[in-house]
């Protein structure tokens, strides 16, 4: 029946007509005769079939995969005792040979695994060796944790191996040592907010229709905010609208317009980059005519704007001569930028301005965000506000815009992103071990007790156990392996910055001068600060320092050019590495 499978095709490669596999469709029919020769009741005869369609199914995957004969008297599936239910005669059989009865031994050794070791023997791929042998503990109701339950989850193990076959189907490829081995975290995936997900695409699709919102959410630090916005940037771009983002920090509070300021001028570039010359030009008179002499104002205020056209160019000159700090009233800032964004934005081109960590934001900063929101001269501005809302106390101004929203009839969603449920954290763990998300439960629940679901704990809590050696590569049986029992007897810290701060204090000097440095920056530091200092003694080591922090993970390359911590989290313990007597110095 299989032999067609394992036949040399004719085609180079074994593919026809782009097909890149083969797949069979297997019927078991657990109502075998030899199986059922007797009435021993309903759930004895639940349980034998059961029993039955596991030892077909491991049959199958055996032959196929081996392409070789599996001997039904290679297992203790069927005995002669047609009184006793399969599963019992199995056990008995695994504790003592009978003559011309159920014969335990095979081919390869007597151990009652070593079906799945002929495999491994074979170079079929450990996941698939360790589905049959699950399948079979499951037959001989060996007690094995891992054995299965039903087929029903035989079928959710299968649907991953097709899904993801890199991470789950084929064999890692390992290093010199096991403990070269490295967790795959998928950091670019979203777990468990499919509701948020659709609820912000679906606020921004309205907006697409020619009328401003706003989208709040809150969530502790490490839940997932900043991602779930990312997850629209793809949608907002392919209709022709431009994302711009400012994060605060507590550093930059004294000067509340310039993150709001230097989003808008970010605005500027995304234009020049997507528009052809035509429309720039287009743009570039709408401007003139609009603005007239405020156009230097403007200027002054977005430097960038002179990069929209070429008539544009001479007023750089002035910009640099003028005096910056002129003294613009935050009411006139706000209206400049709002005829700005009037002119650039549209239905058709949207704008989705992105406020990360409005809990240092104030009612300045804010009241600009109203401006935009309120306009109703035509301008199309989707405005998304993040903000860790532990942290912030009623009064505070994220409560005056909203309450400033709803006066003003500007539709406003709020959302608010909580630790993720133990499945969607099993699912997390799953991805990053690449092994089958019922193998990983055990794991996966320790870890939701100690983190709650928060998802930027759980990669650090799951990098902490594998730095102790509780969580480790098994070259032997091709998979990370771990003891519940060890864990939990563990004292291991439930506080993200403790495990942060452990982490930091054992990096290179080097590396600690760079990440204390770029904490008193705040979020961003740009690559001539770190040129400049590299040239003074005291700060030699800081170029040497930012490329070890890239390749252990802690500061990336941003969008923009300059560099930034990959979490708030990172940066705070790299902050609290400074003593208190030394900061402002540092500063």
């Amino acid at each position: 029946y299989l032999s067609c499978l394992f036949e040399d095709d004719d085609d180079e490669g074994g593919e026809k007509d782009g097909q890149m596999g083969r797949y069979l469709e297997v019927e078991l029919d657990a109502a075998n005769k030899k199986t059922y020769c007797c009435d021993n009741g309903s759930a004895d005869n639940d349980e034998m079939s059961k029993h039955r369609c596991h030892y077909l199914l491991a049959k199958l995957f055996y032959e196929l995969f081996t392409q070789e004969e599996f001997r039904d008297d290679n297992y203790p599936i069927v005995g002669d005792d047609c009184d006793e239910p399969v599963h019992k005669k199995a056990k008995k059989a695994s504790l003592s040979e009978r003559e011309g009865g159920v014969v335990v031994s095979n081919n390869y050794g007597s151990d009652l695994f070593s079906i799945s070791a002929r495999m491994q023997q074979l170079s079929v791929p450990a996941s698939i060796c360790r589905m049959v042998q699950n399948l079979l503990e499951s037959v001989s109701e060996s007690g094995a944790v891992d054995a299965y339950k039903t087929l029903g989850e035989v079928g959710k193990d299968l649907h991953l191996l097709l899904l993801d076959p890199d991470r789950f189907l084929l064999d890692l490829e390992e290093g010199e040592s096991p403990d070269s081995m490295q967790l795959r975290y998928r950091k670019e995936k979203l777990y468990g907010r499919d509701k948020e997900e659709t609820l912000i695409t679906d606020t921004f699709c309205r907006v697409t229709r020619g009328k401003s919102e706003a989208f709040f959410i809150g969530g502790f630090s490490g839940s997932g905010k900043s991602m779930l916005v990312d997850t629209l940037r793809v949608r907002v771009k392919n209709v022709g609208g431009y994302v711009i983002k400012h994060k605060f920090d507590a550093i930059s509070q004294d000067r509340p317009l310039s993150g709001v300021i230097s989003a808008v001028n970010q605005l500027c570039l995304k234009i020049k980059d997507r528009l052809t010359s035509q429309r720039l030009a287009a743009l570039s008179k709408k401007l003139k005519d609009d603005f007239g002499a405020d156009i230097v104002l403007l200027a002054r205020m977005l430097p960038n704007v002179c990069a929209l056209s070429p008539e544009f160019s001479s007023l750089a000159g002035e910009v640099e001569d003028g005096n910056t700090s002129d003294k613009m009233n935050a009411r006139s800032v706000s209206f400049t930028l709002l005829r700005f964004v009037r002119l650039v934005s549209s239905p058709k081109r949207p704008i989705m301005l992105f406020l990360d960590d409005l809990q240092w934001a104030d009612d300045t900063a804010l009241d600009v965000v109203h401006t935009f929101l309120s306009d109703t001269m035509g301008s199309c501005v989707f405005f998304v506000g993040t903000y860790r809302d532990n942290e912030v106390q009623i009064g505070h101004a994220i409560f005056d815009l909203l309450q400033k929203l709803e006066t003003s009839n500007v539709p406003t969603t709020k959302s608010s992103l909580t630790g993720l449920d133990r499945g969607d954290l099993n699912k997390m763990v799953s991805d990053a071990l690449g092994l089958y998300p019922r193998i990983c439960k055990s794991l996966s629940d320790i870890v939701f007790q100690k983190t709650k679901g928060n998802p930027f704990f759980v990669l650090e809590f799951i990098q902490s156990l594998q730095s102790r050696g509780l969580l480790q590569y098994d070259s032997c049986q091709k998979r990370w392996v771990w003891s519940a029992d060890t864990i939990r007897a563990e004292e291991i810290t439930d506080n993200v910055l403790h495990l942060l701060s452990t982490k930091l204090n054992q990096l290179s000097n080097e590396i600690q001068l760079l990440l204390k440095v770029m904490a008193c920056f705040g979020t961003c530091t740009n690559e001539s600060v770190i040129g400049y200092l590299s040239e003074s003694p005291e700060y030699a080591g800081v170029r040497n320092g930012l490329e070890g922090a890239i390749s252990e993970g802690f500061v990336e390359l941003n969008a923009e050019g300059s560099f930034k911590f990959v979490h708030d989290k990172v940066r705070e313990a790299a902050y609290n590495l400074t003593p208190d007597r030394d900061k402002k110095q540092l500063h």
